[in-house]
């Protein structure tokens, strides 16, 4: 992003960057820069809370007033994370295998009737808000499963949506799908805790486990662009645990 910055000032537009790594703005210098001393993922701060994004908003546009740059300016207010750690990670010790799958179809029913039980508050959450980030795949979201399941026999699917190949459309995918999970609970139950989120979605729903599998399947097959999904922790989020997962390069370590 400091990098893209650079470009729209050279096009003569006016930039402000917020981000939560100090020592790439200062190395990258651009123009105009906000630090945000809070766990990565919260770009505005605390979910469920207009007051406070409001004034991080606010904070990042008096930057244009600066009259020279590059200028980087510390948010006053601070977001710890929970134990040193950025936010919820697996431990390596829940890595399954592929013979922890079993039947793929009874999981995926598992996860139909899972889902069917959230909507309502799902939908009463989009109401209150008046927005979601689930959507981006542009799969139905009874859909968004099934999908993940076509990946499980270790080879690339064709993809449903037109000028989208297979794996970007799965990120999207897997990203539709924990949206769906943690903006019911979030919402539901008032939530602001990544661990305790962390723990729900990956060790106690089914949807969790799904994409655990796919973790085991994309290790165990040859396709190298399956393993690499497992080494980019686009399947699930491994960078603040202890070391890389068995059967890959830790390239994302």
């Amino acid at each position: 992003m400091c990098g893209l910055a650079h470009y729209f000032e050279s096009e003569g537009l006016a930039t402000v960057l917020v981000g939560f790594v100090r020592e790439q703005m200062e190395a990258i210098k651009p123009a105009r820069a906000l630090f945000l001393d809070f766990p990565m993922g919260r770009g505005m701060g605390k979910p469920n809370d207009p007051n406070f994004q409001k004034k991080v908003i606010r904070a990042a546009f008096d930057l244009f007033n600066e009259p020279n740059g590059p200028v980087i300016k510390n948010f006053p207010e601070i977001i710890p994370v929970k134990n040193g750690r950025m936010g919820y990670a697996l431990p390596p010790e829940l890595v399954l295998n592929i013979s922890d799958i079993g039947d793929l179809n009874k999981l995926l029913d598992e996860i139909r009737v899972e889902m069917d039980t959230l909507r309502p508050a799902y939908d009463f959450a989009v109401k209150s808000r008046g927005r979601t980030t689930v959507g981006a795949s542009e799969l139905n979201v009874s859909d968004l499963a099934p999908f993940i399941a076509e990946f499980f026999s270790g080879e690339i699917p064709k993809s449903p949506r037109k000028g989208l190949p297979a794996i970007p459309l799965l990120k999207l995918v897997v990203e539709d799908l924990e949206a769906y999970y943690t903006e019911t609970r979030t919402h539901r139950d008032n939530i602001d805790d990544l661990e305790l989120m962390g723990k729900w979605f990956w060790e106690e729903t089914k949807a969790g486990r799904l994409l655990l599998l796919l973790e085991a399947v994309s290790i165990a097959s040859d396709n190298k662009v399956m393993l690499q999904i497992v080494e980019m922790s686009l399947m699930a989020p491994r960078f603040w645990s202890e070391g890389p997962l068995p059967g890959t390069s830790a390239a994302g370590w």
